[in-house]
């Protein structure tokens, strides 16, 4: 299957008390909103929202191909985000509450959307948390409560399910600094509707032994519950000839041990970091295709080792920023390469300022990765290896006046034709237009 994505070009105005944002092509359509306002000293509020549409022409992925096949998604988005804020000396808190809506419709575009194979996942999501910080000695401790509900209606024209899911989740964490010593613990109770309670935890400490450099030694653990869509969500890119993508309703979660540690400092001009870690990920969420049915899996046992070294420095009026990653992930029962991750990641960015111009170049090196394909001829799957690729994108913005200020962004700048998931083409050359004006 390849995905063939539009150019997208876009326009918006913001700053940090309103934001105004409009966006337009042939394939996507956005636009959204905020506003920011300080009641007095000690209340602020803000409100913001978004919505966009986009359509997504594709191949069924079958040699034979079908007239009722869905060739076609169209997805509807909608955000919307409130809270408010209150300081007083040592004591903040924050209320904030957050509504989601996707609405994901596959079909061909000859039946259209109510016909043939046609699919509809209506995802809703809303989340509300709570928290509250006050300092204590040179540190601080903060706490709270959140709850998230997720709703999925996944239909065809002849049969419509509905799922529901709630969690509530508590926490608290402290921070604390004793001479050259700095130390750092959190907890996390939280209960799934479908999956019960699970608790998580983590620790963390930072010894500068000299001035201005500091060891940091870290221990975590985390749980990962699948998405309903994961689970439950319509077949995409079905036809007669095969079922296509594939939700699994028998996922299970997520649950990891990560291990970190790292000295970073200050030499000369050169700020950096260099870190290692390892993370044990039991019943990991992944993606497979078995048997012509592309579908969420999980790795019972995998091991992600890697050593990420990130520095910055200024020569005159360039900022650079570099980032160096190698990564082994693998899994432990069969020792292969998970599936889509590269061992070798580098980043660099460079940022400056001429002739009333701020602009950036960043460059990005993804190494070589390997999928699992299916082979309609022979019937059965085998691994694919898919090439690096070297991006480059382009930023620069210009203050017209004191109060506006415009951007443009070219992404992909060299326009490369690369994948990320085996059969699935990448966006090429985007343009973005923004603004921003304070009023």
């Amino acid at each position: 299957m390849l995905t063939r994505r539009p150019k997208v070009l876009t326009f918006s105005l913001a700053h940090h008390t309103v934001v105004i944002a409009i966006a337009m092509d042939i394939a996507t359509n956005f636009s959204g909103g905020g506003l920011q306002h300080k009641f007095n000293d000690n209340f602020s509020g803000f409100f913001r929202g978004y919505s966009y549409t986009a359509n997504n022409d594709y191949d069924q992925g079958s040699m034979y191909g079908s007239a009722t096949g869905n060739e076609e998604a169209q997805n509807y988005n909608q955000s919307w985000d409130t809270g408010l804020r209150y300081n007083s000396g040592i004591y903040s808190s924050q209320l904030i509450a957050n509504y989601q809506r996707l609405k994901n419709y596959n079909y061909t575009n000859n039946l259209g959307r109510y016909a043939g194979d046609a699919t509809l996942d209506d995802m809703e999501q809303r989340y509300i948390q709570w928290g509250n910080s006050i300092e204590v000695g040179h540190g601080a401790i903060s706490g709270g409560i959140d709850w998230k509900q997720e709703k999925l209606t996944s239909s065809s024209i002849t049969k419509s399910d509905d799922y529901e899911r709630d969690t509530t989740g508590l926490y608290l964490t402290g921070q604390q600094q004793i001479s050259n010593v700095t130390l750092e613990a959190s907890g996390r109770e939280d209960h799934d509707e479908q999956f019960g309670w699970h608790g998580t935890w983590q620790t963390a400490a930072g010894w500068e032994f000299i001035d201005g450099y500091q060891a940091t030694l870290s221990y975590g653990t985390s749980f990962l519950s699948p998405s309903l869509g994961q689970q439950y969500g319509a077949a995409r890119f079905a036809s007669i000839y095969g079922p296509g993508i594939a939700a699994n309703p028998n996922l299970k979660p997520e649950e990891s041990k990560q291990w970190e540690i790292g000295i970073e400092g200050v030499t000369g001009t050169l700020d950096w970091r260099l870190s290692g870690y390892r993370y044990e990920i039991q019943n990991l969420i992944d993606y497979k295709s078995i048997n012509n049915v592309n579908q969420y899996i999980n790795v019972k046992s995998a091991t992600i080792k890697g050593l990420e070294w990130t520095g910055n420095i200024t020569t005159g009026p360039i900022e650079h920023r570099l980032t160096l990653q190698y990564v082994n992930p693998r899994d432990d029962e069969t020792d292969k390469v998970l599936y889509r991750r590269a061992k070798q990641q580098v980043k660099y960015e460079l940022t400056g300022q001429a002739y009333g111009f701020e602009w950036d170049v960043s460059y990005q090196y993804i190494g070589q990765r390997y999928d699992n394909a299916y082979d309609e001829t022979s019937g059965s799957s085998h691994t694919v290896k898919l090439g690096g690729v070297s991006l480059w994108d382009l930023a620069v913005a210009y203050p017209v006046t004191s109060n506006l200020t415009v951007r443009g962004k070219i992404a992909n700048l060299f326009d490369k034709d690369y994948e990320t998931v085996y059969g699935y083409q990448t966006a090429g050359r985007e343009y973005t237009l923004s603004g921003s004006y304070t009023f």
